[in-house]
């Protein structure tokens, strides 16, 4: 790859890090506050059917937003060297491929509704698919930011998305549009994120190029799309399996529950591997400091989203009671189950950041396909007992790749894997313990209602854990010195 290198500016690389890590996970936090009135809200606002339609529509089109990345934007993020030529080759690359995409879907509604025998679910399917267009024409606006570590302007494009899509929401919502509602969000948000994200990046693309080469990108973003791909269905395989089985209820029900379990990784990970990424790519070639970065990231990762987590698991029948009412209790025991499985999945994305970081997206493309058809058969093994069976085929499969995850690295790309390994042992036992500790608690209550059940378990986990603030102490201290 050609063109002008990045240079790092006077600040140490780890206080460039730290910042940047605060200001994002800073407007994380009002997009996991934005995300969480949006459960609460549209929960109560909507049947669990409205919210099953989409699902359904998503676990088999929303692939096409995975595909319209196809990988471009880290490999731009991860690249020693960036030229404006290349840049724009990009944009104009991501733009062809989501503008492909939403024709693809279009066409294809009639055959999303015909899988699962809804007709109403090919406009649906329609008009979601536009959202592959729009969201393709801010990727490389989006890997600009992120690679020149300007994270404030992102994070600010990240909660006004989502905020503006669920006011569209609640609107169409209270005039009675049932599932459209959801479908507007969808819309709304993309829209204007795209249009934010464009606008902080001020720059406008030049024409494509036929003489610079985008190569090296295409092939690190083949592997690394193959890799998400197949990450993808993974994840929705249950429901779409749930939504052909049982129906739009149940494939609701799950889909909210599993939502609700995703909350905490997708909006600690996405901040995380914003920070990583560019960090590690930066340091790669002193082995001292990238062992130093990668460890402590994964420790701030861990505990951060193992807490969320076990307590979610703990107190599942309680928080689902709050978050989206009595009607869905019936979802709490999968939520359980979802909650441990979720622990061990965001354990394993500090592999991922050697692997992308290293440039090695061959060996992580590998490694998926080797590991994810475990998760498929597990899960689609466990769905014959219903939502339950399906979490449980989830937690149980992601069990088995954590612990591959970390050996593959170790002997691929000469990762520490030993050491990753007891930083998340560490934090499972110490968290889980805790978590434990306020179930049990809870349980030998008398009812007192889910919030008075949820505050006494926070107080006890707190309680159990008060003890041991030093290693977040230290963690700080090596990072800014770094």
């Amino acid at each position: 790859m050609t063109g002008t290198s990045v240079a790092p500016g006077p600040t140490p690389l780890g206080r460039q890090a730290a910042r940047g890590g605060a200001v994002t996970m800073g407007g994380q936090l009002l997009r996991v506050a934005v995300q969480a009135v949006s459960l609460v809200v549209l929960a109560r606002l909507l049947e669990p059917e409205a919210f099953g339609y989409l699902a359904m529509v998503m676990a088999l089109v929303g692939v096409a937003e995975t595909v319209r990345d196809a990988g471009l934007a880290n490999a731009a993020i991860q690249a020693r060297t960036l030229s404006d030529a290349e840049r724009d080759n990009l944009f104009w690359l991501n733009t062809v491929v989501g503008a492909v995409l939403t024709g693809v879907g279009i066409a294809c509604a009639p055959l999303v509704a015909a899988f699962y025998g809804r007709p109403e679910l090919a406009d649906v399917t329609r008009w979601v698919s536009l959202s592959f267009l729009v969201n393709s024409l801010a990727t490389q606006h989006r890997a600009s930011l992120v690679r020149g570590l300007r994270l404030g302007a992102a994070a600010v494009a990240d909660v006004v998305g989502p905020a503006a899509g669920l006011c569209a929401a609640v609107v169409v919502a209270l005039a009675g549009g049932g599932y459209w509602a959801l479908v507007v969000q969808q819309l709304v948000a993309a829209s204007v994120m795209s249009a934010g994200l464009v606008l902080a990046a001020r720059w406008v693309p030049g024409l494509p190029r036929r003489d610079v080469s985008v190569r090296p990108f295409v092939r690190y973003g083949s592997n690394l799309l193959g890799a998400q791909l197949l990450g993808y269905a993974t994840r929705n395989i249950d429901t779409v399996i749930l939504g052909v089985r049982f129906g739009a209820g149940v494939a609701g029900l799950y889909s909210r529950v599993y939502q609700l379990m995703a909350l905490p990784i997708r909006q600690v990970t996405w901040p995380a591997n914003r920070v990583a990424l560019p960090v590690l790519s930066r340091v790669q070639d002193d082995a001292a400091r990238y062992r130093a970065y990668l460890l402590a990231g994964q420790t701030v990762l861990l505990h951060t989203i193992v807490p969320a987590l076990a307590l979610a698991s703990a107190l599942a029948g309680p928080v689902v009671e709050i978050v989206l009412g009595a009607r869905w209790a019936a979802a709490a025991p999968a939520l359980a189950v979802l909650a441990i499985g979720g622990v061990l999945e965001a354990a394993g994305f500090a592999p991922g950041w050697v692997l992308q970081s290293a440039g090695r997206t061959g060996a992580l493309l590998r490694f998926t396909l080797a590991t994810r058809p475990v998760v498929v058969l597990a899960v689609a093994g466990g769905s014959w007992f219903g939502m339950t069976g399906a979490a449980l085929g989830y937690a149980a499969s992601t069990a088995v790749v954590w612990p591959l995850g970390l050996w593959w690295v170790g002997r691929v790309a000469g990762a520490p894997a030993r050491a990753l390994f007891g930083n998340g042992v560490r934090a499972f036992v110490s968290h889980g313990a805790a978590a434990a500790c306020a179930a049990l608690v809870v349980r030998l209550l008398p009812d007192g209602g889910p919030w008075l059940a949820v505050a006494v378990g926070v107080a006890v986990w707190g309680a159990v854990l008060a003890a041991d603030l030093d290693e977040a102490r230290e963690l700080a201290a090596r990072l800014w010195a770094a």
